[in-house]
């Protein structure tokens, strides 16, 4: 079993994947947590429930999902949630994740994270529902925040607002996506760090970390840059990482990949990019306090 929280602070892994499930057991001790997908143990058959399982004992494993759709203006799947909460028992798992999104309406998946308008009737929806989750999942719940290409004309909470309202009221935490706040905050024109000033503190408790494409076409207005999780992840990001560690405390970093498998080597070294981070605003933080004393 990897050594978890002896190298930093926070434990930094990467999304498990059946693609590169002999690379990443080859590798395991380069890690010190894996993040699963429950929807993965769900549907993914016998022989992929069994490979997940038996990383049990071995490295850490926390919780993420892709299927709750939280979103979606009808009652939650009961035997869905009873489903994710025997699998987050299973994995030991410290706390369960998923999208602040939706992907289906009533009768039809729409095989897409997509965004919901931020109103103050919206968050009570969802306020609604992340007590449901609460009540059936005994292990923290986490809250993602996704990329978007719109925004509803009726919206009128920005994303941090919209995150602290539906947070305070549940006391659920939040998974930080960083790659998302950067593609947003590129795409949309806003800044990223005022974002990150404005969330509550101790509400970020993970990370998501990876790397997409720039999507040039001559009809859309201007570059757009994608959530492929198929590179490795920009410097952009990385700052953005260091200007959140200087701010909150996360617990767990976790590098997504879900294409070019080819390229394995690119996820060690992006491993190894966000501990040197850590460890360089860790030091920053020693020689300031060493500098002021413990209060500044």
């Amino acid at each position: 079993m990897a050594a978890v929280g002896q190298r930093h602070p926070c434990r930094v892994g990467i999304g498990y994947r059946a693609a590169i499930d002999e690379w990443t057991r080859r590798y395991l001790d380069r890690f010190d947590v894996l993040e699963v997908t429950v929807d993965h143990c769900i549907f993914g058959g016998k022989a992929q429930q069994a490979a997940i399982f038996d990383l049990v004992d071995r490295i850490a494993l926390t919780a993420h999902g892709v299927g709750l759709s939280i979103g979606t203006d009808t009652e939650l799947d009961n035997n869905y949630l009873d489903q994710v909460a025997a699998i987050v028992d299973r994995l030991a798992a410290p706390a369960y994740s998923e999208h602040l999104a939706f992907t289906r309406v009533p009768g039809r998946d729409l095989a897409n994270l997509l965004p919901l308008p931020k109103t103050e009737a919206v968050a009570a929806s969802v306020i609604a529902k992340v007590r449901t989750v609460q009540s059936r999942i005994p292990v923290p719940f986490l809250l993602e925040n996704i990329t978007y290409m719109f925004e509803w004309p009726d919206s009128n909470l920005s994303d941090a607002e919209f995150l602290n309202l539906i947070c305070r009221e549940t006391g659920a935490g939040l998974l930080l996506d960083i790659e998302n706040l950067y593609l947003n905050s590129s795409n949309h024109g806003f800044d990223p760090r005022q974002f990150l000033d404005s969330l509550a503190p101790g509400l970020v408790q993970e990370i998501h970390m990876a790397g997409g494409i720039t999507v040039h076409e001559d009809k859309l207005p201007h570059t757009l840059l994608a959530d492929s999780h198929s590179h490795p992840v920009p410097q952009q990001a990385l700052d953005l990482l260091a200007y959140t560690l200087g701010r909150h405390a996360p617990k767990t970093i976790i590098v997504e990949r879900d294409d070019r498998f080819e390229a394995v080597e690119e996820i060690l070294v992006d491993v190894a990019r966000i501990r040197s981070c850590i460890a360089n605003v860790q030091s920053g933080k020693s020689h300031a306090e060493a500098a002021l004393g413990p209060t500044g």
